[in-house]
């Protein structure tokens, strides 16, 4: 192998580490549905001004159909999901090109980096005898049981940017093993089915057309809203409860936000929806409301409307939504959990879609 094709594979791996896919929302299903959404994979798939119109249709019409499998059982979610993608792929073959989906598949492969040799479609093109194959999942789960290891890390609160490193450390080491395995022609078959170079690091900031608030009639500091009008501004919108701890700790960060992004295209908007039966008096909402010193809209959400139709399971929840009207970016929990810097993360995204 050149060190030129040994280089564009171990520039698969760097996108792994990407922090930006922690924060996905969609994070661990299909890679191939998650690609659609990645404004560096549509571009790369240079599809003309109908193809565009149509493509746009048919993901976000599917997006819609998403939000609410996110906190169903996993059996549900699985099963509705699995309907989305295939109806995803049947309708995207008479949108684009044959030489389209070919680079969509690619770059599913850029995407799966070493986990992509172990799918049947690329290991029929690998031609591994049964001992390669077998020593190439071996790594892969060595590696995987590593990884997970520094996930329970960093659900402890150990720092994000150390356990980052050690990711990557741990995915080269991983690569490099396999590589080792592979005879030139191997590494070839890899570096062909890849396709033209393709940068990982653009990925990471996936877009989702997010569902339309429903309107329960009960709202604090607004009129009833929509967030179809609301085009042209960048929307955040956090779902918290009054007495929730965990809530109650990022007040300060959207009352600062309130603050910095008053008449600047940006609107900030809770959405109450109880956690225990307290929860539900309304006038009580208000009442804390008023005491948070919140001026910004609140949706008072008593019957768990909104956050069913959006999916959401964990109190707090914070989302970025761009001018278009898609979520840009996501953050549960606290923003400033355990030593990470969420406040710091969302408040990057949102000047990014300010400026865009």
């Amino acid at each position: 192998m050149t060190g030129l094709r040994l280089a564009v594979l171990l520039g698969v791996i760097l996108a792994a580490a990407s922090p930006a896919q922690a924060l996905d929302p969609y994070a661990g299903i299909d890679p191939w549905w998650v690609l659609l959404h990645e404004p560096a994979v549509v571009a790369d798939l240079k599809l003309e001004v109908p193809q565009q119109a149509k493509f746009l249709a048919l993901r976000d019409r599917l997006d819609l159909r998403f939000w609410p499998l996110r906190n169903k059982s996993r059996d549900e979610a699985t099963k509705g999901f699995e309907a989305i993608v295939a109806e995803a792929r049947r309708e995207l073959p008479m949108i684009l090109r044959p030489a389209q989906s070919q680079r969509l598949n690619e770059i599913v492969f850029w995407k799966l980096g070493t986990a992509a040799l172990v799918r049947d479609d690329l290991a029929v093109r690998m031609r591994y005898t049964p001992a390669q194959r077998k020593r190439v999942q071996e790594i892969l789960d060595e590696t995987q049981a590593a990884v997970t290891a520094l996930e329970k890390e960093a659900n402890e609160g150990e720092p994000r940017e150390a356990l980052e490193k050690k990711y990557v450390a741990l995915k080269t080491d991983e690569q490099q093993d396999i590589l080792k395995l592979l005879k030139p022609e191997q590494r070839k078959a890899w570096h062909d089915a890849l396709g033209k170079a393709f940068d990982p690091s653009k990925l990471g900031v996936p877009e989702y057309r997010v569902p339309e608030l429903v309107d329960t009639g009960e709202w604090i500091n607004s009129r009833p809203l929509k967030l179809s009008e609301q085009r042209g501004k960048v929307v955040i919108v956090h779902f918290y409860t009054y007495g929730c701890i965990n809530c109650i700790r990022n007040f300060p960060w959207y009352r600062e936000w309130y603050e910095r992004y008053q008449d600047k295209n940006v609107l900030l908007l809770g959405i109450h929806t109880p956690e225990t039966d307290g929860e539900r008096d309304i006038a009580r909402v208000r009442q804390k409301a008023a005491d948070d010193k919140f001026e910004f809209p609140v949706l008072i959400d008593p019957k768990s409307e909104n956050w069913n139709a959006w999916g959401n399971a964990m109190w707090p929840s914070v989302y970025v939504i761009d001018k278009r009207g898609y979520m840009r970016s996501f953050w549960p929990g606290e923003l400033k959990w355990k030593g990470n810097d969420g406040e710091k993360f969302m408040r990057e995204r949102i000047e990014a879609l300010r400026a865009e």
